[in-house]
């Protein structure tokens, strides 16, 4: 059995968010987008398969999620930003828009949640909880 899927996580921390990445990008999944949100007290990944996955591997995949975060229901002001994002308006767009913080949208990569991390901790002068 097939299924397209889509899945919205929350993880408490910077490092949790990166290794979730890693995972998508290491599993050759055919992911069409991955969102990253950051929130004063955690991360909200969103992904979304490009296709139907087989049932057992969606099942693998949010196994590796729910050990790294948990299930997120988005309030509605952030899923309205990811609905738009999905529809095409810019990141700094939907930011202005919906006073959120996207860290990335596209392909799952890595350096922009590490860049965005380091600027924060630079900013600050310590590293915040959620940052590690």
């Amino acid at each position: 059995m097939n299924m397209y899927q889509e899945s919205i996580y929350s993880f408490a921390n910077a490092s949790l968010t990166l290794r979730v990445i890693e995972y998508l990008r290491n599993q050759s999944l055919p992911v069409e987008s991955v969102a990253v949100i950051n929130l004063i007290d955690r991360w909200v990944v969103k992904v979304k398969m490009k296709y139907s996955i087989p049932t057992e591997l969606f099942k693998d995949i949010l196994a590796f999620f729910n050990e790294m975060g948990i299930l997120h229901k988005p309030s509605d002001r952030i899923e309205m930003a990811l609905w738009e994002l999905e529809a095409g308006t810019s990141p700094t767009e939907v930011m202005n828009r919906y006073q959120v913080v996207i860290v990335a949208y596209g392909e799952p990569e890595q350096e922009e949640v590490e860049v965005f991390r380091e600027e924060i901790v630079e900013r600050l002068g310590y590293c915040p909880q959620n940052m590690a």
